[in-house]
């Protein structure tokens, strides 16, 4: 694979602080789901998959890991509470760090999106009593639909803040640089944020300082423990995926996001919506499916104006570096990009995993 030592102005390639971390460039990898841990625990498959995504200076962000049983518990998926999980993720950041560069561990609540199969037959939690009506796949039994989650109680909130509490202390245990905590794309924290999936009626419902009180006392929770300078949040502001728009998106970001400035915490990741906001509910519905099997968002021609104009520092990439290892070279470079195999994102072992080329930038 090809050096990083030689220079380039652009401003994608030059270094960017974030917490205590200094980048030595501003493409960073998306937390990519990939259910290749079995029992949830990682083993030599992906620590060579991280391994391979690894560049000097650069981050990677990891796959969503449940910080719990009732996070979801879902197949193939990580997990961050066990003894176990800290070990076998310990091999991955070791094996990254050899490589210069650093990690994030992003830890995840799935909230609604659980069902009871994987739970040992407990209800899934949420913030109010809602169906999101899809199904989940990634069970032992395969596809299962979900059900109506439980609007989780006082004792609820204050264990689900402490297992992320907890997760988060095995992280750094782990050798993780980073702990990301996912606010977004449907899952736990957004159904408190979103006012049309929280209907509660208490002092975590309703307004939209109450609708953020959940997240912002989870961050505060993680902040006292592990410092702000490790942790980090992802939003969805426009995001449609498992549940519909807030009633007001810029209100309700607007707020949670000035709340979490304060905090100085390393970064905030936004994800890109998928859909066009001023379309009807139709349409974005049909471009969302268009977007999950064609792809869009940035790639390695987009990429560069935002970061060169001061409007972002840095830029995420997901599904490209399923299908790149030397992704950040090939960017670099201006090389053609390997489209992704659909089929085996979600497969077994090194297929549409590990054996993508590598090096093809030289």
């Amino acid at each position: 694979m090809g050096s990083l030592s030689i220079p380039d102005t652009r401003k994608l390639f030059t270094p960017l602080r974030i917490g205590t971390l200094t980048l030595s460039h501003r493409i960073i990898m998306s937390p990519l789901t990939r259910k290749r841990c079995p029992a949830g625990i990682p083993g030599p498959l992906v620590a060579e998959y991280y391994a391979q995504r690894a560049t000097p200076g650069g981050l990677l962000i990891s796959e969503g890991m449940m910080v719990s049983v009732m996070a979801g518990n879902m197949h193939g998926i990580p997990g961050m509470y066990t003894p176990e999980h800290i070990r076998g993720w310990k091999v991955v950041t070791d094996t990254v760090h050899a490589k210069g560069a650093y990690m994030a561990c992003q830890l995840w609540h799935c909230g609604r999106f659980a069902v009871s199969v994987q739970l040992g037959g407990r209800q899934p939690l949420s913030s109010s009593a809602t169906n999101i009506g899809v199904v989940n796949a990634f069970t032992v039994k395969g596809r299962v639909p979900t059900e109506t989650a439980k609007e989780m109680s006082g004792d609820d909130i204050k264990v689900t803040i402490e297992d992320h509490v907890h997760a988060a202390k095995c992280a750094v245990e782990a050798g993780f640089d980073v702990v990301e905590i996912t606010a977004g794309n449907g899952y736990l924290c957004d159904q408190f944020l979103n006012s049309k999936v929280n209907l509660r009626t208490d002092d975590y419902g309703g307004s939209k300082e109450n609708r953020a009180r959940f997240t912002l006392e989870l961050l505060d929770a993680i902040i006292a423990a592990i410092g702000p300078s490790k942790v980090a949040l992802r939003f969805s502001p426009w995001g449609t995926v498992l549940m519909p728009l807030d009633a007001d998106p810029i209100s309700t970001f607007t707020y949670v996001l000035s709340e979490v400035e304060k905090r100085g915490i390393a970064y905030v990741c936004l994800t890109q919506p998928r859909t066009d906001l001023f379309l009807s509910e139709d349409v974005k519905r049909e471009n969302l499916r268009k977007a999950v099997q064609e792809g869009s968002g940035y790639d390695g021609t987009n990429c560069f104006e935002e970061v060169e104009k001061g409007e972002l520092d840095a830029i995420t990439f997901g599904r490209w570096f399923i299908s790149n290892p030397d992704l950040v070279e090939k960017i670099r470079l201006g090389m053609e990009l390997t489209e992704r195999t659909i089929e085996t994102t979600y497969a077994d072992g090194p297929e549409g995993y590990t054996d993508y080329p590598v090096g093809e930038a030289v």
